[in-house]
């Protein structure tokens, strides 16, 4: 077993200082998942890794064989915009989730606020296109903290006349930050990453899936290395 100490290491993907994605905890390595596929000849061992297991991840990946990359987990804990989070839980095959509550807890006050404003793409009704110097950032901006603060005070405001949290909190915006802890087997993590690291996902979560494979890759080097060239070809 591998696990990170009392400190995880923590990246910021939307360079806020807010949204996060750190590494909790890790169970497992390439070795497990080579012992995983042998185990149906009685050919798994305690060898250390070595060029025959390396392929063998390769014919894996390759074929589709996906149950030995099963037997792991990775667990984040993932600050991000409701919008960002909405993406995430989706996919949820072979992944835990638990989420902080507004019902239990008074949300606290962080907003994601965008840098830049992107354009609606022409010709996909999901999509968006770097702005081309025809939006007004300042408007734009301006707009988008004038709602942010109206939906936290009236939040704030129906909370101090009384009314519960669990309804008040229907008043707060998609740009509010939430929190969870995820936990994904690799199977599960990469399948995550081809929908979500993908040019048609939206660039804010797939600054998050990027992160996540950033934390990720290092426990599990091979398989990295080969999932990633088998989708560059």
């Amino acid at each position: 077993m591998t696990a990170t100490d009392a400190s995880p290491l923590t990246l910021y993907p939307l360079g806020d200082g807010l949204g996060s994605v750190s590494l909790v905890q890790s169970v497992g390595d390439d070795k497990m998942i080579t012992n995983a596929a042998r185990v149906s000849f009685g050919g798994d061992s305690d060898a250390p890794l070595n060029e025959r297991d390396e392929k063998l991840i390769r014919y894996l990946l390759r074929h589709q064989h996906g149950s030995p990359f099963e037997h792991n987990l990775i667990t984040f804990k993932i600050v991000c915009p409701i919008f960002v989070d909405r993406q995430m839980v989706r996919h949820r095959v072979g992944v835990s989730k638990n989420e902080i509550s507004g019902r239990y807890v008074e949300m606290q006050e962080r907003n994601f606020t965008p840098p830049s404003f992107r354009k609606q793409a022409p010709s996909n009704r999901q999509a968006s296109v770097e702005d081309d110097g025809t939006l007004d950032q300042a408007e734009a901006a301006r707009v988008w903290e004038e709602a942010w603060h109206q939906a936290f005070g009236a939040y704030q405001e129906l909370l101090r006349l009384g009314v519960t949290r669990e309804q008040a909190r229907g008043v707060l915006p998609l740009s509010l930050y939430t929190e969870s802890y995820y936990t994904f087997n690799v199977r599960s993590l990469l399948h995550f990453l081809e929908l979500r690291d993908h040019e048609g996902a939206q660039y804010e979560t797939r600054l998050f899936a990027r992160a996540m494979a950033q934390l990720a890759e290092p426990l599990f080097p091979v398989t990295f290395r080969e999932w990633r060239a088998l989708h560059a070809g």
